[in-house]
């Protein structure tokens, strides 16, 4: 059936240019760029059609360069309808960034599960793109014109959603937050709207023991309201992570070099060695004449005498790297340096970043 719909769809899309779709190019303060969706998209239970979307080019020698090169690659998979692998590229983007930051990239990933058919989680990255607008335009952030299309959009397309599929509000607790879960899906803080199928629910409020366990069951189009109990425990606080980091007394290539120098400091004793040998073996010839030995045995202390005290220079080298790797291991300390602590909110777990355009 989505077939049908979806080639209906594409074959309108075609004759009249109707239908955009938002590309947004990821930002940190503020949408990496303009997306291009159009605000008269018919507000129909079918999902957009695959037509390209549009970015502007990023500017040069931006910090974010690597982001941006990632975004355009599922930009890529997305004009040629992979939407699945653009969804895979843009949701490691969508993490790193957080929902704050990478705000603008929910709208565009909402349109790929649309387009891919996954209503629930097209839906769950629409109500985050117009929360996070909403909180915006509160805080007197002025908006682009066409994230106000991108909003009309998202409202068209969650009201036919919600004509499919069921919604649950589950109400923000009175005095403290608490983690509320909707069957084996993500905990998240109570104060949101989540869309799912039609039939019997689990709605858990707090964990352990001390749970409120709701069971709901839900029509195609209906809409239910739960909140927790003003018992219901708030939202335990994440327990500290602590990162060990060593911090040693100076560089470990000190050590790699002091140690090719004790290396290569052996090749002279092994070099006179190596003559006083050659000499002692002319001397042990059998047609050696004693006038040749008398010279030779001058020449063979001569030459022992040099590789015995070349052996002192790789000594000290030696010694020398044997000190610097013992107050290398000795001297190190190890300092815990307290991790970010990821932050429940209403979409999940995600962490922000300080990187600026």
């Amino acid at each position: 059936m989505w077939t049908t719909i979806l080639s209906d769809r594409a074959c309108r899309a075609s004759r009249a240019g109707r239908a955009g779709v938002a590309a947004s190019l990821v930002a940190v303060s503020v949408a990496l760029s303009a997306s291009t969706a159009r605000a008269d998209e018919p507000a129909v239970a079918t999902p957009p059609a695959a037509t390209p979307p549009a970015a502007t080019p990023p500017a040069a020698n931006s910090p974010l360069d690597t982001l941006r090169e990632r975004f355009r690659e599922g930009m890529e998979k997305y004009k040629s309808g992979a939407f699945a692998d653009a969804i895979v590229i843009w949701e490691s983007i969508y993490r790193e960034l957080g929902t704050d930051k990478g705000y603008r990239l929910a709208f565009d990933l909402a349109r790929a599960y649309d387009a891919l058919g996954d209503l629930i989680k097209a839906a769950d990255h629409y109500e985050s793109y117009l929360d996070k607008v909403t909180q915006r335009r509160a805080g007197g952030e002025l908006l682009e014109p066409n994230v106000e299309r991108q909003e009309e959009v998202a409202r068209d397309r969650l009201e036919n959603i919600a004509g499919l599929k069921a919604r649950i509000r589950v109400k923000a607790g009175e005095r403290q937050p608490v983690i509320v879960q909707i069957d084996n899906a993500p905990a998240r803080v109570a104060g949101f709207t989540i869309y799912v199928e039609p039939g019997a629910h689990t709605v858990t409020f707090g964990s352990g023991n001390d749970a409120d366990i709701r069971r709901v069951t839900l029509e195609r189009g209906s809409v239910i309201d739960v909140e927790p109990r003003a018992d219901v425990l708030a939202a335990p606080a994440p327990e500290p992570r602590y990162e060990t980091r060593a911090e040693r007394p100076f560089s470990p290539v000190v050590l790699w070099v002091g140690a090719g120098v004790a290396l290569a400091s052996l090749i002279v004793p092994a070099l006179t060695y190596a003559h006083a040998l050659s000499v002692k073996s002319d001397y042990d010839a059998p047609t050696t004449s004693a006038t040749d030995k008398a010279t030779l045995a001058n020449d063979y202390e001569s030459a022992r005498t040099n590789a015995y005290a070349s052996i002192v220079v790789p000594a000290l080298f030696t010694a020398a790297a044997g000190g610097l790797a013992i107050w290398y291991f000795v001297g190190t300390k190890e300092t815990r340096i307290p991790l970010p602590t990821p932050a429940v909110t209403t979409t999940g777990a995600s962490l922000s970043v300080s990187a600026r355009f």
